[in-house]
């Protein structure tokens, strides 16, 4: 009896074909100490943040590479290579802007009343008096019935525009945000700077000014410090389609902007926050000179495989994915990314270590992918989907790791799914932890749009399930609140910051639990005849 409880309440996980004996290996494979010394390589001063187009990003490739020989895991490209460039452009912007009205002018400074940057890949762009029209959120969300473009040209024209999604409030409850309303308090596709910016280019707006929105504590300039000073996007037919520039600009000194051409801040974004808004022309003009300081660089996706062992199912694919990348250096700072995502980019390595003690293996191809620029806009996942290796269509399940190091404090009761409800990996997600004791929640932190915000959502747009967890905040043996103080703690004081380090204290049990349960669900798609289901699409999800 005593081996019978013992065994059902083992995180150790079996899989339909290979005997128990060689699962039972294949989850010890996953250990605390080789995921800590996977993250304090890669987390080291020597990789210097490991950004894309540096010494940093060869250091980090190489060692990608070495390990997947090390572990027997044959090159993942089919032309035989461990790599696929993605050609990308990079991208310094400096650069002045003026806002005027009638023949008043409004003092900046920069990098402390406005920051701006630019992906739109020519050495200089001038934009001369460009007139303003406020936007308010600057979604176009045909499935909300919302518009705020309605009825305005923009042509040739500067949008600003509100961070963040309209603040939709409950009918029945005013002091709560309608949740059948971009997700209420949420942060929705339509809520992400990429989106807006997106939707402006393609009403044929010239350039972005957002209205700074800090957190507490926060300011611009301090944001300006700590945003890399380096944009990306792919270098291909699209690289035009952007707006000239994106600017962050205060709210004092866009109250000051708007007050000057007769109208009020406060206002504005009470009358953005209804569907029936109406853009807003103002009296007021923008000039923008930036000069772009370009560069065109080649950064891999590494990827590695297992072949499937079934004749039929072999030709189907399971992808393990988890970016290498991270910021890189500011000047004599190091953004060491230990969190984001050296833990995650270990976790994929310990999921191959874990995969390649079953025999037989399993029947579909397992994939792993360490995708390139994520931190830029999710770029090599993107590329690799644009320019798929193996068919989209033959793909079954993409399994996202990303700030996976449970922030190093130790078990926690739950575990949770970023865009739960998707498909029905969610259920297996739900079974392995089950086995462990523990549940499954939804986004604990859905205010930060994790969700959209990772490689797995190229895959989602593109058709695949995908899965992404994060950490539970429940944790075994701490005070109630623990979990959310330090997960709190990471985002203000870590979050892109130098201080993303290994700290002292890390116990990553808890990681451990929660690649355990990602080997089983990776595990079971493998195996299975049946592939995974969308349970629901967001219809901004684009079709396959």
């Amino acid at each position: 009896m005593r081996k019978l409880a013992a065994l059902l309440f083992t995180p150790l996980f079996l899989c339909a074909a290979p005997p128990d004996d060689s699962v039972q290996a294949a989850a010890r494979a996953i250990t605390s100490e080789g995921l800590l010394a996977h993250i304090r390589t890669l987390a080291s001063d020597e990789f210097g943040g490991r950004a894309p187009g540096t010494e940093g990003e060869r250091k980090t490739v190489d060692y990608l590479i070495e390990q997947a020989k090390k572990l027997g895991l044959k090159p993942g490209n089919p032309n035989g290579t461990y790599i696929q460039q993605v050609p990308l452009w990079s991208i310094r912007s400096s650069g002045s802007l003026k806002l005027s009205v009638q023949s008043r002018e409004i003092e900046l400074a920069p990098d402390q009343d406005f920051f701006l940057t630019s992906n739109l890949p020519k050495p200089e762009i001038e934009i001369a008096k460009a007139p303003l029209v406020f936007v308010g959120y600057g979604v176009d969300a045909p499935e909300y019935k919302w518009n705020d473009y309605k009825h305005v040209d923009v042509k040739g024209k500067i949008v600003v525009l509100l961070s963040g999604d309209p603040p939709v409030a409950d009918p029945s409850d005013p002091s709560k945000l309608d949740e059948k309303m971009f997700l209420g308090k949420a942060l929705s596709y339509y809520g992400r700077p990429s989106s807006k910016y997106d939707v402006a280019f393609k009403h044929g707006a010239l350039a972005c000014i957002t209205v700074y929105t800090p957190r507490a504590g926060a300011n611009l300039s301090r944001m300006a410090q700590n945003m890399p000073r380096e944009v990306m996007i792919i270098n291909d037919a699209s690289a035009a389609q952007h707006v000239g520039a994106q600017v962050f600009l205060t709210a004092e000194k866009t109250s000051e902007l708007l007050t000057a051409a007769g109208q009020e801040l406060s206002a504005l974004r009470t009358a953005a926050a209804k569907p029936d808004f109406q853009p807003v022309p103002l009296s007021a003009f923008a000039s923008l000179e930036i000069k772009n300081d370009l560069r065109a660089i080649n950064s891999p996706n590494v990827i590695t495989q297992i072949p499937g062992s079934d004749p039929k199912l072999r030709n189907e694919y399971v992808i393990y994915s988890g970016h290498w990348d991270h910021v890189g250096t500011q000047g004599d700072r190091i953004y060491h990314g230990a969190s984001d995502n050296a833990a995650g980019t270990a976790g994929v390595l310990e999921l191959a270590r874990a995969f390649t003690q079953l025999h037989p293996a399993p029947r579909r191809t397992v994939l792993f992918l360490w995708p390139t620029a994520e931190e830029k806009g999710l770029l090599g996942a993107r590329y690799y989907v644009l320019h798929q290796l193996y068919p989209l269509s033959k793909t079954v399940a993409d399994i996202n790791l990303d700030y996976f190091s449970n922030w190093g404090w130790g078990r926690t009761r739950d575990i949770s799914i970023i865009g739960i409800g998707n498909s029905s990996l969610d259920d297996l997600v739900k079974a392995a932890a089950e086995k462990q004791g523990r549940i499954v929640t939804g986004d604990t932190d859905p205010e930060e749009g994790f969700f959209f915000r990772s490689d797995h959502l190229e895959f989602e747009m593109a058709g695949v399930p995908s899965l992404e967890t994060s950490p539970g905040i429940e944790h075994i043996g701490k005070p109630p609140g623990f979990g959310v103080q330090k997960r709190d703690e990471y985002i203000r004081n870590d979050y892109h910051k130098p201080s993303d380090q290994i700290k002292p204290d890390w116990d990553l049990r808890g990681s451990v639990e929660d690649l355990q349960i990602l080997f089983e669900v990776g595990c079971q798609v493998a195996q299975s005849d049946a592939r995974p289901v969308w349970r629901q699409r967001a219809p901004y999800l684009r079709l396959d």
